[in-house]
């Protein structure tokens, strides 16, 4: 029998249904271990940009470098973790790579565990007398999928970055949530929901607003429900100040200014206004100048020097915001316009790329359903985690978003969006229909993870090059240079040296190599004269294959090392 639970009625029915949702949800638990850890193995040796500045940020903390740790681009509690993390097990910096994507691995499980939490509120939410055994199968075989895929294609272990923290805070939150809104939470229950909005405000500044969102809704939740929920709403605001307000206190006294985090309005400059990551000396007009900018030393070709007064592997990225202080957001139509209309093909790109089945699942079941407004009164049950789950889409649709940013939320609302279809479809609908329809979809979501594509080579590319130099004489704490390219700075974190320039030429299709030559001489007496003493470069014909220069080892990158 393909649906042995559903025959039956009593509580026998509802012990096999039991047996079948725990059975369903440990195997689900077991894929998602295994899956995880064989990403977090392979991706060992992954490195991104924003990974070496955590593991910057994370090395101030733990030198006791309280200056330059606290930042506002970068949110501490992953840095913290980190910093924990190796002062557990002292590692070598060979190993720093492989080790944090241990740490990732640990709080993947974390968020896991908060997944099957927020299930577990939303399987509760759904009225005794309708939690069928169709129902609650069908929930899980959207929920799990769904949360198998997002977390590990659009979050990935691969990436180094806190994304993963919030969505354990974000599940975590979902499920408080809707406990609150069914009257089961506890006073504890309202004081830990504080607490995650808090911790999430840690693990990334956009999590602040998030965190308001849901005061907002505890308080409308509360003005349908007995005095008595007014002092325990203030203790989710005691919780939630207890947690943010002493970081906000600390960032605004180390910027002289009241924030909490810079990387919003950053980004509208970056992503939006189009103003340059990198080195950017000013301009347009309207989006102000640098008040102290990265210094240029030369034009042609461009190089710029950075050794003080910012640390970290690279210093232009590790406080982007020192070096573009005086930038300011211009409001220019077209520019919002454009990134509107790039984030909704964004996003409409992914549901398209690998979650069509979710799609069709849901699609189908609303067509088969009879009663269209019943249906919407059975979703509606579930506004709070609605609203929460969609509001990063419109928060980020004015800027810029990655997938790693919303695997969460599409999470919260595949889920929420089947269970509140299914409450009152039930009754209406052959359930093995039903099952047919939601196990195919299931299927389908575990074949999109089981063939999705590393969002990093799997390489050991850094690891190479950062032994090659090392046998060049590369000594930790050493300045070194960059050549702008193909090829990332991520080997200057294992070997302990510090990018303070960084060499431009420009068109690296080298409509005419020859030109390079003259150019590469003048750099070198500038790198030379500026304290530099190696030249890291990707293959740029006219440039590495003049004398001195060294490809190390088989790596196709290239080493000059100077006097």
């Amino acid at each position: 029998m393909l649906f042995p639970f559903l025959p039956g009625q009593g509580s026998e029915n509802e012990a096999r249904t039991e047996l079948w949702v725990r059975r369903l949800t440990i195997g689900f638990c077991l894929i998602a271990i295994v899956l995880g850890a064989a990403e977090a193995w392979t991706s060992r040796f992954a490195m991104n940009t924003d990974g070496v500045q955590y593991l910057d940020n994370a090395s101030a903390y733990s030198s006791g470098d309280f200056h330059r740790a606290v930042n506002s681009q970068w949110s501490p509690l992953y840095p913290w973790l980190i910093g924990a993390w190796f002062a557990a097990v002292h590692p070598s910096p060979y190993l720093e790579f492989p080790l944090v994507h241990l740490l990732d691995f640990l709080i993947y499980l974390l968020s896991l565990a908060g997944f099957l939490f927020f299930l577990k509120c939303v399987l509760e939410m759904i009225p005794e007398e309708k939690r069928t055994p169709a129902i609650r199968v069908s929930v899980v075989l959207i929920a799990c999928p769904s949360f198998l895929y997002c977390s590990l294609d659009f979050t990935n272990l691969a990436y180094v970055t806190p994304d993963l923290l919030v969505s354990l805070f974000a599940f975590l939150a979902a499920g408080l949530l809707l406990r609150i809104a069914a009257g089961t939470a506890s006073a504890s229950g309202y004081v830990a929901l504080g607490a995650v909005l808090g911790l999430g405000y840690l693990a990334k500044t956009p999590f602040l607003v998030f965190g308001v969102l849901c005061l907002a809704i505890v308080a409308v939740l509360g003005s349908k429900r007995r005095a008595g929920h007014r002092a325990r709403w203030c203790l989710v605001i005691a919780a939630f100040a207890a947690i943010a307000v002493p970081y906000v206190w600390v960032l605004s006294n180390a910027k002289g200014r009241l924030t909490a985090g810079d990387s919003g309005t950053s980004n509208i400059i970056w992503m939006v206004n189009h103003v340059p990551f990198y080195n950017w000396q000013g301009g347009p007009s309207d989006n102000g100048a640098p008040i102290h900018p990265t210094r240029q030393l030369s034009s042609n070709p461009a190089i710029f020097e950075f050794a003080t007064p910012i640390g970290g592997t690279y210093p232009p990225w590790y406080d982007p915001i020192y070096w573009s202080q005086g930038a300011r957001v211009a409001f220019r139509p077209a520019d919002f316009i454009r990134a509107l209309r790039l984030q909704v093909q964004f996003y409409g790109y992914l549901v398209h790329h690998r979650q069509l089945p979710l799609v069709f699942a849901l699609a189908t079941l609303f067509l088969l359903s009879p009663e269209k407004r019943r249906t919407f009164a059975g979703i509606r049950k579930f506004w709070p985690v609605l609203l929460l789950g969609a509001t990063p889409f419109a928060m980020y649709a004015l800027v810029h978003a990655e997938a790693r940013y919303l695997a969460a939320f599409f999470v919260l609302l595949w889920t929420v969006l089947m269970a509140g279809l299914l409450v009152d479809l039930d009754a209406r609908l052959d359930r093995r229909v039903l099952l047919s329809i939601v196990t195919v979809a299931a299927a389908l979501m575990l074949v999109e993870t089981l063939t999705a594509t590393p969002p990093l080579p799997i390489t050991r590319l850094h690891y190479d090059v950062a032994q090659r130099a090392q046998m060049l004489g590369l000594k930790r704490g050493d300045p070194v240079a960059i050549v702008t390219g193909d090829f990332d700075y991520f080997w200057a974190r294992i070997v302990g040296a510090r990018v303070t320039m960084q060499v431009d030429f420009g068109d690296l299709s080298c409509p005419d190599c020859r030109k390079l030559q003259p150019e590469w001489e003048k750099a070198k007496q500038i790198l030379a004269a500026n304290g530099a003493v190696l030249v890291v470069s990707p293959c740029i014909p006219g440039v590495v294959d003049q004398p001195g220069w060294q490809q190390l080892g088989g790596t196709g990158v290239y080493a000059y090392r100077l006097p």
